[in-house]
């Protein structure tokens, strides 16, 4: 492994900015 394969764009609208109202609301992307 790489630290190169660490190194990507993330556009800053898809950074959560405020929480969600509702908690159980939330969701998590799991990628393996």
């Amino acid at each position: 492994m790489r630290v190169d394969d660490f190194d990507y764009e993330l556009p800053e609208e898809l950074i959560a900015q405020t929480p969600i109202e509702r908690r159980d609301a939330s969701r998590l992307m799991v990628l393996r």
